[in-house]
């Protein structure tokens, strides 16, 4: 009978308790990978938007510059078309006053 018992014990029992005991342990191995895979993923994503809002503030940095340097150069064509303008008269006065010259009297 003592016999049996140990038989019985060591073919169904001892299995079931290991398989048991096995199937917690994986679950909390699935677990923690499965947790450490969120993780990894999170740190990865955050180093992504870390290097995108790096290029985001150069590009931004880069457009106030170019900006700038077109409000400078608006301001500059501005002064050379009123140089000009004033040119142009000054090349008409001078025109008439030849023309009047050349003119026999």
């Amino acid at each position: 009978m003592q016999q049996e018992t140990l038989s019985f014990i060591g073919t169904y029992i001892i299995p079931v308790v290991t398989a048991v005991t096995g199937w917690f342990a994986g679950m909390r191995k699935r677990k923690n990978t499965f947790l450490q895979d969120l993780q990894d993923s999170i740190n990865l994503l955050s180093a992504e938007n870390h290097r995108l809002l790096g290029e985001l503030t150069e590009v931004n940095r880069d457009l106030v510059g170019i900006k700038k340097e077109n409000a400078e150069l608006k301001v500059a064509v501005d002064r050379l078309c009123s140089e000009n303008s004033q040119l142009k008269e000054e090349v008409r006065g001078l025109r008439l006053q030849l023309s009047k010259k050349n003119t026999p009297a």
